[in-house]
């Protein structure tokens, strides 16, 4: 018996090999780079942290994308577009903005 093409959804929620390659790859880049490199991105949560939220909360396509779409936003030419936040200085760019 085969079960109706309607009934099947992706869950974004669903743990897979490549989600969890995608994460890890973020991971070591926070632990190995990011920590031996001055602050420099200009968001709150940090690019690395919008990634990692992006592809658990979105899935693995959708948060690559919205993380590349921050990476390439990560300059000081956006200052007009965000909110920043007083005490850092940095824009307020939070995933909520990006729910369904």
């Amino acid at each position: 018996m085969e079960t109706p093409k309607e009934n099947i959804r992706f869950n974004p929620q669903e743990p897979s090999e490549i989600k969890f390659v995608a994460t890890g790859l973020i991971r070591l880049y926070q632990k190995l780079i990011s920590s031996q490199d001055a602050p420099t991105c200009q968001f709150i949560p940090s690019c690395s942290r919008f990634g990692m939220a992006c592809i658990h909360e979105f899935g693995l396509f959708r948060g690559a994308l919205l993380t590349a779409d921050r990476l390439l936003r990560c300059n000081g030419s956006q200052s007009s577009h965000y909110h920043r936040d007083l005490r850092t200085g940095k824009y307020i760019d939070p995933i909520s903005d990006y729910a369904k």
